[in-house]
C-alpha cells in the first residue's frame, strides 16, 4: 500500500491544475450564463452580439433555429421581447478548460407578435473559451409538459 500512495499522491498534484481550471471554467460560465438570461430579458443588443459566437446555432423550443444574425435581427425588430428568464436550475461541466455544457430548466415568458408565450423548458447550451472569452456556441431548449 506504501508504493501505492507516492504514485497518486503525485497524480493528485499533478491533476490539481486541471482540476481547479476545470472548475473555475464551469463557474465562471454559469456566471455568464445568467448574465446571459438578463441580457436577453433587456434586449441588449451590443451585450447579446458579444456574448453569441458568430457560429452559434441557436435552436428555440419551438424547434426553430436561428444564426447569430437571425436571432438578434428578431431581438432589435421586436419580433422576439423577452420579458422573464428565471433559472429553476443549472448544471454546469467544464470539458477541458476551453469548454463548458450547461444543463438546466428555465422559467421563459416571451412575446411574439400578437401572442405571449410562458412555459418551463429544460436547455443545453455550450460555451466556448475564444479571444480570452466566453461565447455561447450552441443553445438547444425543450418546453417541459
Amino acid at each position: 500500500m506504501t508504493r501505492i500512495a507516492p504514485p497518486l499522491v503525485a497524480l493528485a498534484l499533478l491533476l490539481s491544475p486541471a482540476v481547479f481550471a476545470a472548475s473555475k471554467a464551469a463557474t465562471d460560465v454559469e456566471a455568464v450564463e445568467r448574465a446571459r438570461f438578463q441580457t436577453w430579458v433587456k434586449g441588449d443588443i451590443a451585450a447579446i452580439k458579444a456574448v453569441m459566437a458568430d457560429d452559434v446555432l441557436y435552436c428555440h423550443s419551438s424547434g426553430q433555429c436561428q444564426t447569430k444574425q437571425e436571432f438578434v435581427a428578431d431581438i432589435e425588430s421586436k419580433q422576439r421581447v423577452y420579458k422573464k428568464m428565471d433559472v429553476v436550475s443549472m448544471n454546469a461541466k467544464a470539458l477541458g478548460s476551453y469548454a463548458v455544457l450547461i444543463n438546466g430548466v428555465i422559467d421563459v415568458v416571451a412575446e411574439a407578435p400578437g401572442k405571449t408565450v410562458q412555459f418551463k423548458g429544460i436547455y443545453t447550451s455550450v460555451y466556448v473559451r475564444r479571444d480570452q472569452h466566453w461565447q455561447l456556441i450552441s443553445w438547444q431548449s425543450t418546453t417541459l409538459p
